[in-house]
């Protein structure tokens, strides 16, 4: 698992670490629950990665979760109003 304080973003490989770190929390939600990407984080570790590689890593998530193994696990759902993207934890049953 990675951590975020060992993350170097200069690399191509950042995003691709914190897209493991965001999967590692998905099956921490509730059934149903509805978050945006940033959830996935502390909020102080949200905003300590770069802006290109948060809207990289937004891509990189959306993409997973058209996958089949994201397919199970979360549903995209709508943007809101300040065009994030909504996902909503799909059923455990």
């Amino acid at each position: 698992m990675f951590d975020l304080n060992s993350i170097n973003y200069e690399t191509r490989e950042a995003v691709t670490q914190l897209l493991e770190i965001a999967k590692a929390e998905v099956p921490k939600l509730h059934s149903g629950e509805i978050i945006i990407l940033a959830d996935l984080f502390k909020g102080y570790e949200w905003k300590r990665i770069p802006p290109t590689q948060r809207k990289l890593l937004g891509r990189y998530f959306l993409d997973y979760c058209d996958t089949k193994e994201g397919k199970e696990y979360m549903e995209v759902l709508d943007k809101t109003k300040t065009h994030q993207q909504m996902y909503a934890r799909k059923s455990t049953t």
